[in-house]
Parts: structure tokens; sequence; C-alpha cells
């Protein structure tokens, strides 16, 4: 039993992959992309106000540039940290089109970003997945 226990601890003190590192810290932006979508469909849907769309717009706009910016510094495998990186800074730029349509009241310019959220979000969870999987 202590011999299991101190295997345990040692194991816990190992340093985790770089791609490990980078998924756990980058796994906020999936949310971020489903909120995004989401809050977008219930504006279209006169069902939030501009002020909540603007405001959770703001603070995402500041999380994906931060996960942008984790990507850039990590030491994952290109093959893992670079789609990742492209696909968060694509967040990014369908964030401020969605900000952007609901500043100019422009639904069809806001389906089409809440639409580009939503695969978005499909494809980062592709990665993530293939990431903890390979």
């Amino acid at each position: 039993m202590a011999a299991a226990l101190a295997a345990a601890a040692l194991l816990a003190c190992q340093p985790k992959p770089p791609e490990e590192d980078l998924l756990k810290k980058v796994e906020p932006v999936g949310s971020w992309l489903a909120s995004l979508e989401m809050a977008g469909q219930k504006w279209g849907a006169n069902s939030v106000p501009t002020s909540f769309v603007r405001s959770m717009a703001s603070v995402a706009g500041k999380q994906l540039e931060k996960a942008v910016q984790e990507t850039a510094r990590s030491k994952a495998r290109p093959e893992v940290r670079l789609p990742l990186q492209r696909v968060i800074a694509e967040a990014g730029a369908a964030n401020a089109g969605l900000r952007q349509a609901v500043a100019a009241n422009d639904r069809r310019r806001l389906a089409r970003e809440v639409g580009r959220l939503g695969g978005l979000r499909a494809r980062f969870e592709a990665l993530r997945k293939a990431g903890e999987g390979g």
C-alpha cells in the first residue's frame, strides 16, 4: 500500500508534457465559443440585451487573446500547437464580427458569425480531443 502511494506521489510530481499543458491552458476556449454562439443566438431572438452580448464579447476577446499568447509560448509540438493557435485566432475574429453585427443591428451578419462560432467550436473540440489522444 505504501509503495503504491509513493508511486502515485512520484507520478503526480512529474512534469506534464507540453501538449497536455497547452490543452489544459486553452480548455476554456471551447466554453467561450459555446457561450458566444449562444449569446448571439439569444440576441438574434431578442432574448438577451445588447449590453449582455457586448460584455460577454469583451471578456471573451481578452480570454481568447490570452489563449493565442499561450499557444504562441507553448513548447508543444507544432502539429498540436499551430492548428489550435489558428482556430483560437479565428475565434477572436468571429467574436469581433459578432460585436460589430450587434452594434450595427445587422441580423444577417450576426447569423453568419454565429454559424462561424459553431464551426470553430466543433473544430476546436476535435483538435482538443485529437491532442488528448495523441
